[in-house]
């Protein structure tokens, strides 16, 4: 029988465990990762968890590191267009080859236990891992975190960046519920980090009992932004106070680089400040307030911005972004959502920066009804027209914008993904 290609094995794992379709629980990876020898997959391993702010940790983690001259494996999810950018080994997608191999050494050696896709996806990353060899892997956690598929995996050091209301179907409906469910990635006397101004009690109290070394953004390490530059202060894992000066601006929020700096500074072995800078270059994130230009039907180049901020917390921090970056004509923003999430929240902490808004659905069970979306809306007096697919609503956001306006593509992943993919 010929091997499987990755579309096959994708569809397969979609068709048989639905990647929506969350079971939460750590048994069934546990007993196939120890049969497999699949729960460690590198000298040191980062797990990084938290409502917002992963992605961007994760990106300048993976840009320094790989300045600094690691082997470095990343895995994130979701994917926008493609399964293989869930797993990166020194930056570079895997091979569809490898992940083939790893779906088929895993689906062998689970023998009668059920995975899920997401637990499959896992196990498949530590998989490339291994099998490249890499320095240091860094794991974002799917969903909450003492149940997630990566919490099967124990982390030399554990990240949590923030902590807002988000998925409380799974993990709770108070900050404190949510923190404790993210608290579950710290381990027994490993250095933990929170990147966050206010910290939640659960936190605090999960790395006492646990004997955990915190560190705490505005404690233990800050950031000082200044014109064009910034500097970091923080410690390293002796407590000996850290200071980097002059330090080129990244493409993301600098509080998650702020976070990513402590987390370097808690290796086995220092990253220089050379390293720091490079790396910081080199940051690029897909869907983080990512730039493109676009034409509209007239031929004028749109500046295009993609964001998927899909709760308050995350539209707060757009919201900041788009202060940074100010355009001298009107911002019209499409936008498509899930109907659990907060979209009225949303739409809120973005009402003040955006002129109009045109509102659309994605291709879901889980989307907003953009009927829905329109009339709440247009109850509060917005000035939104709703259209039946985001490509449309772009077309038609471009078409009304001219150079010096600014078109902003927010709300989830399948929003910009639907934009990425056009």
């Amino acid at each position: 029988m010929p091997a499987k290609r990755l579309a096959q094995w994708l569809a397969w794992m979609e068709e048989t465990r639905p990647e929506h379709e969350i079971d939460f629980g750590l048994e069934r990876i546990r007993q196939v990762g120890e049969r497999l020898a699949l729960l460690k997959p590198a000298p040191f391993t980062i797990t990084v968890g938290g409502t917002n702010g992963k992605g961007s940790t994760l990106a300048v983690l993976e840009a320094i590191l790989l300045a600094a001259g690691y082997k470095v494996g990343l895995f994130t999810s979701p994917h926008f267009l493609h399964f293989n950018e869930r797993i990166r080994i020194n930056g570079e997608q895997v091979s569809d080859d490898w992940l083939c191999d790893a779906f088929d050494k895993i689906n062998k050696g689970r023998q009668t236990t059920w995975l899920t896709y997401f637990e499959f996806a896992t196990l498949a990353a530590v998989e490339c891992f291994v099998r490249a060899e890499v320095d240091i892997a860094l794991m974002e956690v799917g969903l909450g975190g003492r149940l997630d598929a990566t919490n099967a995996i124990d982390p030399d050091l554990a990240i949590i960046t923030t902590v807002g209301l988000d998925h409380q179907e799974y993990l709770g409906f108070s900050i404190e519920a949510i923190a404790r469910e993210k608290a579950g990635i710290f381990r027994r006397a490993r250095p933990a980090i929170y990147g966050a101004d206010q910290l939640p009690a659960a936190i605090a109290q999960m790395a006492a009992r646990l004997g955990s070394t915190l560190y705490c953004r505005g404690d233990q390490f800050d950031l000082t932004r200044g014109e064009g530059l910034w500097a970091w202060q923080g410690v390293d894992g002796h407590g000996r106070a850290v200071t980097l000066s002059d330090l080129p601006v990244p493409a993301v929020v600098l509080d998650n680089a702020a976070t990513a700096l402590q987390a370097l500074q808690l290796l086995p072995a220092a990253v220089t400040a050379d390293a720091v800078a490079t790396g910081l270059t080199r940051v690029a994130v897909t869907g983080r307030f990512q730039k493109m230009m676009l034409a509209n039907s007239r031929g004028n180049p749109i500046e295009v911005r993609l964001d998927v901020a899909h709760n308050p917390q995350a539209a707060q921090m757009l919201h900041q972004r788009l202060n940074e970056f100010p355009v001298e004509g009107s911002t019209r923003a499409v936008v498509a959502m899930c109907k659990d999430k907060d979209y009225m929240g949303v739409v809120e902490c973005l009402a003040d920066l955006v002129d109009q808004w045109y509102l659309a659905q994605f291709d879901s069970p889980r989307a907003l009804p953009v009927e829905e979306f329109t009339h709440k809306m247009a109850a509060r007096e917005y000035v939104v027209t709703g259209y039946q697919d985001v490509t449309e609503a772009l077309n038609q956001a471009l078409a009304s914008s001219q150079p010096g306006d600014r078109v902003l593509v927010t709300g989830s992943f399948m929003t910009v993904c639907a934009v990425l993919a056009s």
